[in-house]
């Protein structure tokens, strides 16, 4: 049987999606087949390493087989492994090829991992708890952002802070480590600041091709509009608690600050918790004032079955959001299949 030459679609695809540049330019990208000769090197790299012992033939003759398949187009790895696998970052980042997690935020540490994973292409579910996270100590009614004026690649690849005079700044380094660590420094907010200075300027420009990654940069935009609307919300909620729904905001403009790569969220509330009613409409007239609030798919959580006065009410609601959600989550059959169940994934 003689297969077909790929489809002019299915060339573009490939060459937009899977190709790695093969030089610093941009400019020169992968051939298909050396797209998957990096693909097998990875699978040989995860397979020694789980056993610890090289390959035996067999092992090696079913990697060789795998390739002719994936050649001829007949089986496929995970896109992300297409794109990622063979390099450093997929060996040590390993986030960067899972496509899903879930996670509680309830700690500054939370929305670290939640921006460290989102920057690693992986999407996030969560839920939000209220009780540890608060915001600023008092309202800082000064708040200054600086951007970046850079052509080419940044600067400092790791955050600097101080803080004198009442002034608090926060400049932020040109790298994913630097970018997930700075929201945890602007949620701490240790200081009792008069003014903040959220600096971006070490950032590489949009368009700019990430080396490590292969993605395009966002540059700096994204990430200085997600950081002033996080402070606004830290300022309303100066000395007290944030709320579920404060928590949902932060969360969604973490969601926004990549401009070249799939951030998906799904939130989760648990059906009759504080504020359910407000999530469940959450997404009314979103792009007028919330923007950020379509980066998730909002969810409740029935830890019982619902009865019908609940469920006409739960639709009652998506009318007069005018939308699609939220939408339902058995929680009752996920803990009888899964004990330890605690949430889902986008």
């Amino acid at each position: 049987m003689i297969n077909k030459p790929p489809s002019l679609r299915a060339q573009l695809i490939t060459r937009r999606t899977y190709n790695r540049p093969t030089d610093e330019t941009g400019k020169n990208f992968e051939t298909w087949e050396q797209t998957i000769g990096r693909v097998i090197s990875h699978q040989a790299w995860l397979w020694e390493r789980a056993q610890t012992t090289p390959l035996v033939y067999k092992q090696l003759e079913e990697l060789r087989e795998l390739r002719t398949l994936m050649l001829d187009r007949k089986v496929s790895v995970s896109g992300r492994t297409l794109w990622l696998g063979g390099t450093e970052v997929a060996k040590t980042r390993e986030a960067s090829q899972f496509n899903c997690s879930f996670t509680h935020i309830e700690t500054i540490q939370d929305f670290v991992d939640v921006l460290w994973l989102l920057l690693q292409g992986c999407g996030v579910g969560f839920r939000p708890i209220v009780g540890q996270l608060t915001g600023f100590t008092k309202p800082i009614t000064d708040i200054q952002v600086i951007n970046s004026t850079r052509t080419t690649k940044g600067g400092k690849e790791t955050n600097q802070e101080s803080y004198k005079d009442g002034v608090w700044t926060i400049k932020v380094g040109d790298s994913a480590e630097a970018w997930a660590k700075s929201i945890g420094k602007l949620m701490a907010h240790p200081y009792p600041a008069e003014k903040l200075v959220l600096d971006f300027s070490q950032i590489r420009p949009a368009g700019e091709r990430l080396k490590g990654y292969g993605w395009i940069s966002s540059g700096d935009a994204s990430i200085a509009k997600a950081y002033l609307a996080i402070a606004q919300i830290l300022n309303n909620r100066a000395g007290s608690l944030l709320s579920r729904i404060d928590i949902l905001d932060i969360t969604n403009w973490l969601g926004t600050v990549l401009s070249s790569r799939r951030s998906a969220e799904i939130a989760l509330f648990t059906y009759g918790e504080d504020e359910w009613e407000e999530f469940s409409v959450a997404k009314k007239d979103f792009w007028v004032e919330n923007i950020q609030r379509a980066q998730s798919n909002n969810s409740l959580l029935f830890k019982s079955k619902p009865t019908l006065e609940q469920i006409t009410g739960i639709f009652d609601l998506m009318v007069a959001s005018g939308g699609s959600e939220p939408a339902f989550i058995n929680g009752q059959t996920a803990i009888k299949r899964a004990p330890w169940f605690k949430g889902v994934n986008p």
